[in-house]
């Protein structure tokens, strides 16, 4: 059994028909054709595209979908430049089917922890749409420094190599005067991590090379702040509702504080450094969410296609199940890879309960 029609085998009791009926907004019918589908991968782009329009807009958050269009574009236009980098679109729409399973199947009924499902849309969906900013700093800023600094060094002077300063602070301006590292800072207190929220943030800048998930938490948090300043500018904590179509969207500044905060803080620290959690590693009893955004990026591994395998790894070498308490992994792929993704989990997060098992066996 291929990890696809495991995942979907797993998942299929909280999904639903109609999707408005289910926790997470997804139906069998909606996510079966991008598990299974044989087209192109441009196809299962737009595919993943319209499922996650369809989430969000069932939240009124559909002005985000315009991020991920853009990281889509941006992808495919970027290639040429930088040949080895995997997608991320259909990634994040893995990403979400795979966290469904693990926060349903593990975290919940063996872990005593669960992420909110409106949390794990926002982290599991949105965690890399700020990508096309490290691409472009790696690929454009990054080839014209390295150039710059090439010729500094065949013209003999000895000077400090060149550095273009990322700056992205205007997005942590929000509404009211409050400003998103503080609120960030504030959640990675409550998590117990000694990570510093504008330390980390300014040495991006300083290096030069964008992170995209900084870049990706200070965007979805600046754009669902002005949703909340437009429908709720007082930030009121009663339920507002918002009806829209057939959905009503409540706009409790109590989500904003309690999930909002939560998923995109998450999505700051996914892909910080593993110096950062040197002396504490996240905590799936403390920080859900954060926990579960990072386990389910380091596991999804299958098809993700580049230029050099534009099919990427098979789904039928992967295949995932719960023994007794544990999550384990079963892959039939290059032990490189094997043990980056043992090595990730361990810097990380405490998980001594999730294994990757190097030989590939189906379990029926």
């Amino acid at each position: 059994m291929s990890i696809n029609e495991r995942l979907l085998r797993e998942i299929r009791p909280y999904l639903n028909p109609r999707p408005a009926l289910s926790e997470y907004d997804l139906s069998e019918d909606m996510i079966s054709p991008f598990l299974f589908q044989t087209r192109s991968f441009s196809s299962r782009q737009r595919c993943a595209i319209e499922i996650v329009r369809r989430i969000m807009t069932a939240h009124g958050k559909g002005n985000l979908i315009g991020t991920v269009i853009e990281l889509a574009r941006v992808e495919q236009g970027i290639r040429e430049l930088e040949p080895n980098q995997r997608d991320h679109v259909v990634h994040a729409l893995f990403s979400f089917v795979l966290g469904i399973y693990v926060n349903e199947g593990v975290l919940r009924r063996f872990w005593e922890a669960s992420v909110d499902a409106f949390q794990w849309k926002l982290a599991g969906l949105f965690h890399d749409v700020g990508y096309p900013v490290e691409l472009a700093t790696k690929a454009v800023m990054g080839k014209y420094v390295k150039t710059i600094n090439r010729s500094k060094e065949q013209i003999g002077i000895d000077t400090p190599d060149i550095r273009f300063p990322t700056d992205f602070s205007g997005l942590a301006e929000l509404q009211n005067d409050r400003n998103a590292f503080d609120l960030i800072q504030n959640q990675l207190t409550d998590w117990n991590l000694n990570v510093d929220a504008e330390a980390a943030y300014k040495e991006m800048t300083n290096s030069g090379q964008a992170n995209h998930g900084i870049v990706s938490a200070l965007s979805v948090l600046y754009l669902i702040d002005l949703l909340y300043q437009k429908y709720n500018p007082k930030r009121e904590h009663r339920d507002i509702i918002i009806r829209k179509e057939s959905t009503k969207v409540n706009f409790n500044q109590t989500y904003f504080e309690r999930d909002v905060v939560s998923a995109c803080t998450a999505i700051y620290i996914h892909n910080l450094a593993d110096e950062w959690f040197v002396n504490k590693k996240i905590d799936r009893s403390r920080a859900p969410v954060a926990f579960l955004l990072k386990l389910s990026d380091i596991l999804q591994q299958w098809e993700r296609p580049n230029l050099r395998n534009p099919a990427g790894l098979s789904a039928d070498l992967f295949d995932i199940h719960v023994k007794g308490v544990q999550l384990v992994l079963l892959a039939d792929t290059k032990r490189a890879l094997i043990e980056k993704m043992r090595r990730d989990i361990r810097s990380t997060l405490i998980a001594p309960d999730v294994q990757i098992v190097e030989q590939h066996t189906h379990v029926p």
